[in-house]
């Protein structure tokens, strides 16, 4: 008799267990609010020099069209304090909203009582483990709001630097804006190399960089 009892109890527990894990229908869930206010801005006015590399490939040559200019620029900062809030609420599950429109009076009446204890108890401890938690920080951004170009220079000022394989292969002044490199020349001294890094400079300022992909035109060479 004792053991009937005592499969009573435990099937009466892993019942109310069960219901309690499949009716706990709240739950918290986190929110997070960004406010972002000005402390500070100002204009400041710079001079950039800034190349370009474009390229593009001719019978089987790579063809490189280089130039370089200054430019007067309005560099505006901005210092800004970010204050992320982040709190926490709690909702329903679908399976707690579905409870209070049943048909079965069963699901209706009892389960949705056993669903409303676990929400009350649930509701109860929320605030005690969803504390809000507020954070600030500093920020700092730039943005150029005015560039003017006041120099062009001549190919002479600019040095180019050409590497395949971590090995440089051109490193000189340029004479004019284009410059021709046959791909026959890449594929023997490189065999192996996927793409071309092209570094231009001005004085020792690096104004450019580009990495050029040279795989696909070598295959199709390749295939004439």
């Amino acid at each position: 008799m004792k053991k009937f009892q005592s499969f009573g109890y435990f099937t009466t527990v892993v019942l109310v267990y069960s219901i309690f894990i499949n009716c706990f229908t709240v739950f918290p869930y986190k929110q997070e609010t960004i406010d972002s206010r000005l402390l500070d801005k100002k204009e400041e006015e710079i001079i950039s020099n800034k190349g370009k590399i474009d390229y593009e490939f001719q019978n089987f040559e790579l063809v490189l069209k280089i130039e370089g200019a200054s430019f007067q620029e309005t560099l505006e900062k901005r210092k800004t304090l970010e204050t992320k809030i982040i709190h926490y609420d709690y909702k329903k599950t679908d399976g707690y909203r579905q409870l209070d429109m049943d048909d079965k009076p069963w699901n209706r009446y009892i389960l949705g009582m056993f669903a409303d204890i676990g929400a009350l108890l649930e509701w109860t401890t929320i605030p005690f483990r969803t504390i809000s938690r507020k954070k600030e920080e500093e920020m700092i951004s730039e943005n150029i709001i005015k560039s003017e170009k006041t120099r062009t220079f001549e190919p002479k000022e600019l040095q180019l630097i050409l590497r395949a394989e971590n090995t440089e292969f051109v490193n000189q002044n340029l004479r004019s804006e284009t410059i021709r490199i046959p791909l026959t020349e890449i594929r023997k001294f490189f065999p192996k190399t996927n793409s071309i890094e092209a570094l231009l400079y001005y004085g020792k300022e690096r104004i450019e960089y580009q990495n050029i992909p040279v795989a696909e035109e070598i295959r199709k060479m390749k295939l004439k």
